[in-house]
């Protein structure tokens, strides 16, 4: 049985590990600033959008080219968060699901609704957990908007 301070560490990171996925999703719904989205991320992140049909990105420059090409193409932007899963959990690491329910409408006029699965992995760096890999699966069927407004390159 784990101890009173081993069930505490994992009460500790539950919350923060939430907060970690919060701030992603409140950061790229503000639209304003990719320097404190980044932040959310390791320096050799890898954000997979491959299970939604959208491309992949490796690294901080790879991810700040797409946030700020989608800061560009949306108005606004809100993603809300459902059935927070942590699958594994280490001292540093920790490998993580959740349903998301993500919204938008661009500057052309289109609007995108989406119901995905994130798949998250994150590393606890100075104390804080950042997302080292972070891939997307449809739970539903995705819009053609979706492409249209996220799909170039």
């Amino acid at each position: 049985m784990p101890t009173l301070e081993e069930r505490l560490q994992y009460v500790e990171d539950r919350f923060a590990l939430k907060d970690a996925l919060t701030r992603y999703c409140t950061r790229i719904d503000s639209l304003e600033d990719v320097d404190a989205l980044l932040n959310c991320f390791t320096d050799d992140a890898v954000f997979d959008l491959t299970g939604i049909d959208l491309p992949r990105f490796e690294g901080r420059e790879a991810l700040r080219g797409f946030f700020l090409q989608v800061f560009d193409d949306m108005t606004h932007h809100a993603h809300f968060t459902t059935n927070f899963a942590i699958d594994e959990i280490t001292t540093d690491t920790a490998r993580c699901t959740a349903y998301v329910m993500g919204m938008g409408v661009a500057r052309d006029g289109n609007d995108v609704l989406v119901y995905v699965k994130y798949f998250l992995d994150f590393v606890k760096q100075n104390g804080a957990w950042k997302i080292r890999n972070f891939g997307e699966a449809s739970l539903m069927p995705l819009p053609e908007s979706l492409t249209e407004i996220h799909g170039r390159d």
